[in-house]
């Protein structure tokens, strides 16, 4: 493409953000009809249906983000396999000016063909990848609610007080995913990926910490244990109520928001702590240039003496290589199979 893929996610807010699918788009058909015009018609059929099922999955991918969450890596990702289509395309264009036996012609044509079907297969992927991660993020905040239901059935009568604060922890976080969810879909792509991100690794790792409760809690009443239940009533509020501050923590951090919004959330800090915390939080421009760079850091938090562990998510930041880079690697890739 002309213009730079990133600078163009980088730049997309909610309303442009389905233009680069679009482009991306514009750009492969022209080159197929560029293909077309000049190339021998024996090429056109398989020319043809391989990039209309590529266009189909570029559409079904792009259907998916506006369903659910954006997902600006992805297309990242593609944009090697679309230039290396194109390349090949060019190379079949070529073909009347050096005249080449029939058979050298549908060799180039069926390694064009591959170059479609590998692209194609790559947005099929990440289109079931990304459904079904949006499918698991639900399936758990279900079996949360579960969990808090069985927790309350089988300490009927006793903890009451400490069962409630464990129902209002697991409400709010239940609640504060649910706002989020409904908060980043006015955030820039890039913004609402990376928040949307830490949220699906808290639910899983507060589902983690918290799933065997119920089963530990219909032992220890059983044999009468109650002091083995109220720990784990406790515990598993703790869990809920470190998702909560987690969750809450990482959001100022990405949106960067204002001591005024830190005030009207009962955040209170002295003028002194505001400063601070301005001064060492990062911008929404800084957590956005994060995204290009793509490592992993892992932090696990402990908590109860092992029996529970709640981690902290994965934070996955992208690393968006030169594209002269990264087309080298796929073409070497290519050649070596």
């Amino acid at each position: 493409m002309e213009k730079d893929l990133w600078q163009m996610i980088d730049e997309a807010d909610v309303q442009n953000y389905g233009n680069i699918a679009h482009q991306l788009k514009q750009d492969m058909k022209k080159s197929v009809q560029d293909t077309l015009d000049k190339a021998p018609k024996i090429v056109h059929h398989d020319i043809g249906k391989a990039a209309d099922n590529l266009y189909e999955k570029m559409d079904q991918f792009l259907k998916a983000e506006q369903e659910y969450i954006p997902s600006p890596e992805t297309w990242l990702e593609y944009e090697p396999k679309h230039e290396a289509i194109k390349e090949n395309l060019q190379n079949l264009q070529a073909v009347p000016e050096k005249p080449r036996s029939e058979q050298d012609i549908m060799t180039a044509s069926d390694k064009t063909v591959t170059f479609f079907q590998q692209a194609s297969l790559f947005l099929q992927t990440e289109y079931e990848k990304l459904v079904e991660r949006e499918r698991q993020v639900q399936r758990e905040m279900e079996q949360i609610k579960n969990i808090i239901e069985r927790m309350q059935e089988q300490t009927r009568g006793s903890s009451s007080e400490k069962m409630q604060n464990l129902v209002d922890n697991g409400e709010k976080i239940i609640s504060d995913i649910e706002n989020l969810r409904a908060e980043i879909r006015w955030q820039k792509p890039v913004i609402a990926a990376a928040l949307w991100k830490e949220a699906r690794e808290q639910v899983k790792q507060v589902y983690t910490g918290i799933q065997e409760m119920p089963d530990k809690i219909k032992v220890a009443v059983r044999n009468k244990a109650y002091s083995i239940v109220d720990q784990a009533v406790q515990k598993t509020a703790f869990v809920f109520d470190k998702g909560i501050q987690y969750l809450q923590a990482k959001k100022e951090k990405v949106l960067n928001l204002s001591p005024f919004d830190k005030k009207e959330q009962g955040a209170e800090k002295t003028q002194e702590e505001v400063k601070m915390v301005e001064k060492q939080q990062p911008s929404v421009q800084h957590a956005i240039e994060e995204l290009k760079d793509r490592t992993v850091n892992v932090n696990q938090d402990k908590v109860f003496n092992n029996e529970v562990n709640i981690k902290k998510p994965k934070k996955v930041l992208l690393r968006v290589e030169s594209k002269d880079d990264v087309r080298s690697q796929e073409r070497q890739k290519e050649r070596s199979r």
